[in-house]
């Protein structure tokens, strides 16, 4: 009988690096395509794997690092153990205290979990007000706003977009004035910090942003 679950995320021939690792041992194995990301994190939620496996380059992508970063924020999944299957096929587990700071940091070394930049028009009400929706992640967002946003300031932020209604409450991380062109009122730029959102939709709408980035 098996004893939890294996998940692995991307090519089927992967799991001959799982077969022989003691984390995997006498576990079922679910194996999903890269494409089937959404699909894979509705199982992951449901049956708490023992084991979640990637792809090395796929750990690193903007979707890879959302999911690995998703693993590492749940409390509930606080028992699955991440491996990275690198290019030469080793199963490389990433410590669970590691957890997100194996992730790359951008060039500044300021950010462990990748923004991904939003197509232009969609907006998000923060604190009630609307504001233009700029880069988004599992962690916080930016966005620029006509009403006044202050760094320390508490935020209550809402995205309706789509079939997704996503609320978290979070920190104005930083934030500037920006001078508005001629006619326009005046703007402030911000980052914000997530303290708890909706884990499941935030993710998969991430996930989303990521795939049509890579795509265009």
């Amino acid at each position: 009988m098996a004893d939890g679950v294996t998940l692995l995320i991307g090519p089927k021939i992967l799991a001959t690096s799982l077969a022989q690792h003691p984390d995997t041992r006498d576990t079922e194995l679910l194996v999903f395509e890269e494409r089937q990301v959404c699909e894979a994190v509705e199982h992951m939620v449901r049956q708490r794997p023992r084991v979640v496996a990637l792809p090395e380059k796929f750990a690193l992508s903007p979707r890879g690092t959302a999911l690995t970063h998703r693993i590492a924020v749940d409390a509930q999944l606080a028992g699955t153990q991440v491996l990275v299957i690198d290019a030469q096929g080793s199963a490389v587990p990433v410590p669970t205290d590691a957890r997100p700071t194996w992730l790359p940091l951008d060039a500044a070394g300021t950010r462990r979990v990748p923004r991904i930049r939003m197509r232009q028009g969609i907006d998000v009400q923060v604190d009630g007000a609307m504001a233009s929706l700029v880069d988004l992640s599992t962690m916080g967002a930016q966005v620029v706003s006509t009403t006044v946003l202050k760094p320390r300031q508490r935020v209550r932020v809402v995205l309706a977009v789509d079939a997704y209604l996503i609320r978290a409450a979070g920190t104005v991380a930083w934030a500037l004035f920006e001078i508005p062109k001629a006619g326009m009122p005046p703007q402030y730029r911000a980052g914000l910090e997530f303290s708890s959102a909706d884990p499941e939709p935030l993710l998969q709408f991430c996930i989303e942003q990521a795939a049509e980035a890579s795509a265009s």
